[in-house]
């Protein structure tokens, strides 16, 4: 049998154990700051809970890691049950004024493949170990939690659903790809007509793409700002208190779109459309080919929102849309339906003010109360 390993590696974090606790439950956050090691929920949740299982990849190892005891607030136990390691493992977390002491212990972890014997054998993964927590991931935590925006949230359907607001002004931070990918793939389970899933997602990160399409928005939205005081369009809603602050985060928005991080332009495939489009492209049932892609709009906000992102949803894109397909090489079979901006938060996430449901939501006949 293989020699058996021991070893731990620990940080402070300035947050509470209750936000560390919470971030390291959001497995499908993980990218976000342990970036040299790949994570791979294998299950449809968010928040790791008793018996869950991820795939953890770094160079050329790969292992399955199962969730075997929590301690809310104080420990997280984990046992590496396949691939190149096998043993238990664990979080620690122990308060401390004002900050937590993050642990992470191997508690006789085992080498299961020949390379890894080897590489044990040398002190090379140890020191390698040693130096991935310390750079990267305990790096990461901190990166996290100690910013002004800190959310430790993701995973929690109900939450996602409460604070889901339109975020406008961003972070210049990176999203990782990996956590990206999990973003873009919730989307992918959204219902469609046919359930043709005719939709296509082009996430746009190149400085020079986003800022060229940025300056294409920006022309659209001085054009609509000039209409909208024209028109008095906004009549209804101008007097609400909080209109002058949107429309202010707006502005903001369409000045410097081109610097979030990254740009989604959600598009409608034509050809998938059967009976919704013509041969063109031209689109002859806009309220059933539009519900084959806002559900799949709505699940990648809300995707975004339970790993801490914020996103705006915006069609102001469509009046400049020949424009925008040019700089990305989009081919016209292809109709840009939205763009979402994403990117973290410079403000934290709160609970959105919206109207009272009895205002909205009625039983049986119009204006009668739901009631038991």
């Amino acid at each position: 049998m293989s020699t058996a390993y021991f070893h731990a590696d620990d940080t402070v974090v300035t947050a509470p154990a209750a936000q560390v606790y919470a971030l390291l439950l959001a497995v499908r956050r993980y990218g976000e700051w342990w970036r040299r090691v790949r994570c791979e929920p294998l299950g449809p949740e968010g928040t790791l809970r008793l018996g869950s299982r991820f795939r953890l990849s770094g160079g050329p190892l790969s292992w399955v890691v199962e969730v075997t005891g929590l301690i809310a607030e104080r420990r997280i136990d984990l046992a590496y049950v396949d691939g190149d390691l096998l043993g238990p493992v664990r979080w620690e977390l122990t308060p401390q004024d004002g900050a937590t002491r993050v642990r992470y212990a191997y508690r006789g972890v085992r080498p299961n493949s020949p390379y890894t014997e080897q590489s044990f054998a040398s002190g090379r993964s140890l020191r390698l170990h040693a130096e991935s927590m310390r750079d990267d991931a305990f790096a990461g935590i901190r990166r996290v939690l100690e910013s002004p925006a800190a959310d430790a949230s993701g995973g929690d359907l109900f939450e996602a659903l409460q604070t889901q607001r339109a975020v406008r002004h961003f972070r210049p931070d990176p999203i990782p790809t990996s956590v990206l990918r999990h973003i873009l793939a919730a989307a992918l389970r959204a219902p469609s007509a046919r359930n043709a899933q005719p939709w296509t997602w082009l996430a746009v990160r190149d400085a020079a793409l986003k800022h060229a399409i940025g300056a294409r928005y920006l022309a659209a939205w001085r054009r609509a700002q000039a209409f909208t005081v024209g028109a008095d369009a906004d009549a209804d809603i101008k007097q609400r208190p909080d209109y002058a602050g949107m429309m202010r985060a707006v502005d903001h928005l369409a000045v410097h779109l081109g610097d979030a991080p990254v740009l989604i332009l959600c598009a409608l495939d034509t050809t998938q459309l059967g009976p919704m489009a013509d041969a063109d492209g031209t689109i002859l049932a806009p309220q059933s080919a539009y519900a084959s892609i806002f559900p799949a709009v709505q699940n990648l906000m809300l995707a975004a929102r339970g790993l801490g992102i914020g996103s705006t949803l915006t069609t102001l894109i469509g009046s400049v849309e020949a424009e925008v397909r040019e700089i990305v090489a989009m081919p016209p079979y292809l109709h840009i339906a939205a763009l979402v901006p994403l990117g973290y938060p410079r403000r934290s996430f709160g609970t959105t003010n919206r109207k009272r449901l009895d205002e909205v939501a009625f039983g049986d006949r119009w204006g009668q109360a739901l009631e038991d």
